[in-house]
């Protein structure tokens, strides 16, 4: 029997894509998306799909793009779930709508 392929809970893509923002925000004013990639040691097509959210990290990934963004990995965290938080109050979110 093949493996089952996980599905993807909603918060987990919530936070892969507020991460994705983080980084895509955090390398532009020095970094393009290649030299980023290199620096974290990963190929830029990796790197794009980290930046719009579409994959799931390893944590050693996770800490190579803390390194090279020059932070912690918990303010890395940190920032992620406060942006989650913003997303949560503002006027377009779906809890809101309801």
């Amino acid at each position: 029997m093949p493996p089952r392929k996980r599905q993807a809970r909603p918060e987990h893509l919530a936070f892969q894509v507020a991460l994705g923002e983080l980084i895509r925000a955090g390398r532009k004013p020095s970094y393009n998306q290649d030299d980023f990639a290199d620096r974290v040691g990963v190929y830029r097509s990796h790197m794009g799909l980290i930046e719009q959210g579409k994959l799931d990290l390893r944590l050693s990934t996770l800490l190579a793009v803390a390194e090279a963004l020059d932070l912690p990995l918990s303010e890395l965290i940190r920032q992620v779930e406060a942006r989650l938080v913003e997303d949560d109050r503002s006027p377009t979110s779906p809890s809101d709508r309801g």
